[in-house]
């Protein structure tokens, strides 16, 4: 009964060792400059100055789409809809509600400052 059983685990061992050494030898592996490529993979060779950087295959910029979205900004998101009362949000409502409006002020002053001074470049 034991036989079986090893004979079993032998084949089973040797069906995955043949089934690595074909993937290693399938294998593509990426050299940068005038790196060497060993003889038993096939290379693909890079310019010298892109070895630490990120590959350009993982480069793409990245959507947050609400499905991969954390679920941190999603509770933020959450707890902020309508919260423009306390401190910082220049508010008759809440404690400390004013002491936003300096902030508040001044962001609007930037911007008007900012319109003016693209309308002024506009006219002759």
């Amino acid at each position: 009964m034991r036989i079986p059983l090893l004979a079993a685990a032998m084949l089973t061992a040797l069906a995955l060792s043949t089934t690595a050494f074909a993937q290693a030898e399938d294998a593509v592996i990426v050299v940068y400059g005038t790196d060497k490529c060993p003889a038993q993979f096939t290379c693909e060779r890079r310019p010298e100055g892109e070895r630490y950087r990120i590959p350009k295959e993982l480069r793409s910029p990245i959507t947050i789409t609400p499905q991969n979205q954390s679920w941190a900004a999603r509770a933020n998101d959450t707890l902020s809809a309508g919260a423009s009362t306390g401190i910082g949000s220049c508010s008759a409502v809440g404690a400390g509600g004013w002491s936003g409006c300096w902030a508040q002020q001044m962001r609007d002053a930037k911007r008007q400052r900012q319109t003016d001074a693209e309308d002024s470049r506009g006219q002759p």
